[in-house]
């Protein structure tokens, strides 16, 4: 079977910065495969049309600019809040308020964005919206290990994790 839309693919990756030569940032082995739908928002458009019509066995290997995957960088995605919006119900300042930290923000609308610390100062703490790949040039490499047919307990749970809601890889769809 040939990967499309509305099928499950498990596959390897591993995804370097810019070029095969470049930076190791995430992957994926065989060990532990990624299996999604395809079709479905959980890949990157890009790398679903990179992978359109391989098969079990087939290897890839793909480059993608920072417009193609997870977006340019964006200045206006950095805000500046008071330090107060960490302080704990003791009065204290949050150990989660620390620079290089990944914290999960409602930002208003009943949506939660992850923001990373990027400066903590006297009174002001700076927080990143941007993706942590946005502005990188990315390469993808790997293989498909299986396709197979979207089965109804794959749509489960509200999320597209691919787990049938039963999953513990803490995706929060499923919870």
């Amino acid at each position: 079977m040939k990967v499309a839309n509305n099928t499950v693919v498990t596959l390897t990756y591993t995804l370097h910065n810019d070029t095969k030569d470049g930076a190791v940032i995430d992957q994926a082995t065989k060990e532990y495969p990624l299996e999604g739908i395809f079709g479905h928002g959980m890949f990157l458009p890009r790398f679903e049309e990179n992978l359109q019509g391989l098969e079990p066995g087939d290897t890839f290997g793909f480059h993608l600019t920072p417009a193609e995957g997870y977006g340019e960088r964006n200045e206006e995605m950095i805000y500046t809040v008071k330090k107060d919006m960490f302080i704990d119900e003791n009065g204290k300042l949050s150990e989660l308020c620390k620079e290089g930290n990944t914290l999960q923000f409602n930002v208003g609308d009943g949506n939660i964005m992850p923001g990373t610390i990027k400066k903590v100062s006297l009174e002001l703490v700076e927080i990143d919206f941007n993706h942590q790949l946005a502005g990188v040039p990315l390469y993808f490499e790997g293989e498909i290990l299986n396709v197979r047919e979207l089965r109804e307990e794959d749509m489960r749970g509200g999320c597209n994790c691919g787990c049938g809601g039963n999953c513990d890889s803490g995706c929060e769809g499923c919870k």
